[in-house]
């Protein structure tokens, strides 16, 4: 029963997607709700119409709506999740401060952790548990609210850290991880029809930002340890490709002396597309081949030890930091 429940709400997540971005295009054209080129960051040749993340909430939350009893962690994700779109639309339009923006994401991380959705370490105490859940959903959210800098990327990686959660929940045997990831994913499918390059439309903050805080919060729920207690360090790979850039982007910037908080073309994806010369669209595969080893990473510390956990671990930071190492020498305007 539980497989046609998945399978329905995939299915329709999906079919609900491609027919409702082609709507949410259109009213994003006619209140004005666009992205316009500035010559410096967006480079893009005319005005791209945002909307893109509500047409993916809306088709994420209805099968849950109609599929699934609620219970206090799901209230939890979809009143959160309401606040951030509402304040991201906002932050589309032009409205909000940074700062505003940042307190509205503290108050949604605020409702998941009364929800019950947080880190629950038995070596830790519960305080240290509460303040690295608190970290974790903010770092999330604003890993894929910065990464999302060039067509495709945002949901491509977005879509692939959902079917990871997806194949861990199953394997746990977590239906609500489960229905949520695979919607989710679903959502994210379809909507790369009309966002892979040449992008029709964006998620814009509003999408991107309800994106990380769904993601995050379904790493949190998930289980690794059944096999292996060192596998919690897992979940960092589920998001691995956005929280690489997160961490490269604000080295980058202090060690030039400027702002994390200020935008420059310091990303991972921009320095490779120069360093490459090549499409969005061959970047953006590049970064998908990336997080898919993440993702394998995941499943494999789930089945495996704690040796292979730390093995593993100092391997992908390497990695990372040889790649990062290589890329700072990219000349960016």
């Amino acid at each position: 029963m539980n497989e046609i429940i998945l399978a329905f709400s995939f299915v329709l997540s999906f079919l609900l997607t491609l027919y409702g971005t082609p709507l949410a295009q259109k009213a994003a054209f006619r209140y004005g709700i666009l992205d316009h080129p500035d010559g410096r960051l967006k480079r893009h040749s005319q005005p791209v119409p945002y909307m893109g993340g509500v047409i993916v909430y809306f088709a994420f939350i209805s099968p849950i709506s109609l599929v699934f009893d609620f219970n206090e962690r799901l209230l939890g994700i979809l009143f959160a999740s309401s606040i951030l779109l509402l304040v991201g639309l906002l932050d589309d339009l032009k409205a909000l401060t940074p700062t505003i923006k940042f307190l509205f994401q503290l108050v949604a991380a605020y409702i998941l952790l009364k929800s019950g959705i947080l880190i629950d370490l038995v070596f830790f105490p519960k305080w240290l548990d509460i303040a690295l859940s608190l970290l974790w959903i903010l770092t999330v959210t604003n890993a894929f609210n910065i990464i999302d800098i060039m067509d495709g990327l945002a949901a491509s990686i977005g879509a692939l850290s959902s079917l990871t959660l997806l194949a861990v929940s199953l394997l746990t045997g977590d239906f609500l991880v489960s229905i949520l990831a695979a919607s989710l994913a679903a959502a994210l499918l379809a909507f790369l029809r009309f966002n892979w390059e040449p992008a029709r439309i964006y998620l814009g903050d509003a999408g991107s930002m309800v994106l990380g805080l769904i993601i995050g919060s379904l790493a949190l729920m998930v289980s690794y340890t059944r096999h292996n207690p060192l596998a919690f360090v897992a979940g960092l790979f589920v998001v691995g490709v956005p929280l690489f850039d997160l961490a490269y982007v604000i080295v980058l910037r202090l060690g030039q002396g400027k702002s994390p908080f200020l935008g420059s073309p310091d990303h991972i994806a921009l320095r490779l597309r120069r360093k490459w010369n090549c499409s969005a669209a061959r970047t953006v595969a590049a970064l998908v081949l990336l997080q898919l080893a993440f993702s394998l990473l995941v499943l494999a510390n789930f089945l495996s030890s704690p040796g292979f956990t730390l093995v593993s671990g100092a391997a992908a930071l390497a990695f990372c930091a040889i790649l990062g190492w290589a890329l700072a020498g990219v000349k960016m305007e």
